[in-house]
């Protein structure tokens, strides 16, 4: 599914942002390309809030930030919402794929004290899956 900032279908829109997601065995793998941001951040937390009602059990949630080029304050809010919706419904929320950028970012605003973050998806879905 593509989340463009515009028209939907307009893939050049400069604020798109592509997501994808899957059940990968217990797991609800989330994968995230281009800019996340005030135009974009309120689609991809209905995206995956939908997909976490669609579970019959607690969520277990990796999102793979690897293709996410920006991230603005109000894509750190749908992080944060996110998050608080997965342990509400006692699962669990890890990011997975930051490149540095984004992880300064992350420890900048103090959410590295919540969201736990994975060199790889696949490594996320392990740990996920172990708990």
């Amino acid at each position: 599914m593509s989340l463009g900032a515009g028209d939907p279908q307009d893939p050049s829109a400069a604020d798109a942002l592509e997501v994808r997601s899957q059940v990968r065995g217990p797991c609800l793998l989330v994968e995230a390309a281009g800019d996340l941001t005030i135009l974009t951040a309120d689609r991809l937390r209905e995206r995956v809030l939908a997909d976490m009602r669609e579970l019959d059990r607690p969520p277990l949630i990796a999102l793979d930030v690897g293709g996410v080029g920006f991230c603005d304050s109000s894509g750190l809010n749908a992080l944060i919402i996110i998050w608080k919706a997965a342990h509400r419904a006692d699962g669990e929320f890890v990011l997975a794929g930051l490149d540095r950028r984004f992880r300064t970012i992350i420890e900048r605003s103090g959410l590295d004290r919540h969201l736990v973050a994975h060199p790889t998806a696949e490594q996320a879905l392990d740990a996920l899956a172990a708990d």
